[in-house]
């Protein structure tokens, strides 16, 4: 209708595209990032503004994905402190009639990009800064998997994301390594979560225990038996290791 051949080159997007790139302070309007920032406002701003939230499962995290895939974009063009709040006025103000509901939210949608994109540049400066060193040290075209779990694991540099700039180099990831090593973290957490000692297999007695949590908040007990390092014992002291029954 428009006669281009390009939804990125119809009125709404330019406008958007010149927004952005006068956000960011970039003057090439074909480069690349200036889109996916475009795009990335449009799906963003309409999300929060039907009631989705960023976090880390289902749908918001989905949310959460784009919002940083616009904030490296941006970060790639060099733009400076946070720059994506500000363009939802304009998205506002293109989308026209289609953006009521937007309008009546946009200053939730600015504050929740703004506080996202806050929390998420620290990570992306420090990331990028490592993630850059060790692909220019490869020596192959594949970044394996422990270096991508350390990004993920120690700086919270999401592992899409270090696919996507590996990806932008011709560079891949190892992602069997990397699900490997978060196998093994969650093994870790797992054996950190449960006690250090069984203390049915150690501690053997008669003495029995009468649970009257049903009945009542309060009660009485007298310690039957004492135990340092499993072994019955008839005193402690402090520092000294031990359990009672």
């Amino acid at each position: 209708m428009q006669g281009v051949h390009s939804n990125y080159e119809i009125d709404v997007f330019q406008k958007l595209i010149k927004a952005t790139a006068e956000v960011v302070g970039h003057d090439d309007l074909s480069n690349q990032s200036l889109r996916v920032i475009a795009d990335h406002i449009r799906s963003c701003s309409f999300l929060i503004a039907d009631g989705v939230m960023p976090s880390n499962e289902g749908r918001g995290y989905v949310l959460r994905r784009i919002i940083r895939r616009a904030v490296r974009h941006g970060n790639k063009l060099g733009a400076k402190g946070v720059f994506f709040h500000k363009l939802v006025g304009v998205l506002a103000d293109v989308m026209g009639s289609a953006a009521e509901e937007l309008k009546k939210q946009q200053a939730i949608v600015e504050k929740v990009l703004r506080i996202e994109e806050e929390n998420f540049g620290r990570t992306l400066e420090r990331g990028m800064v490592i993630l850059n060193e060790a692909l220019d040290a490869l020596e192959g075209k594949e970044l394996d998997g422990e270096t991508v779990f350390k990004l993920y694991d120690t700086y919270g540099f999401p592992a899409d994301l270090t696919n996507d700039v590996a990806r932008e180099r011709d560079f891949t990831i190892d992602e069997a390594g990397f699900e490997k090593a978060m196998e093994e973290q969650r093994q870790r957490a797992r054996e950190a979560g449960q006690f250090g000692t069984d203390y049915n297999a150690t501690i053997k007695t008669e003495a029995e225990t009468e649970f009257c949590g049903y009945t009542g908040t309060q009660g009485k007990s007298n310690v039957a038996e004492i135990f340092a390092e499993g072994e019955a014992a008839e005193s402690l002291s402090a520092g000294d290791k031990a359990s009672s029954s």
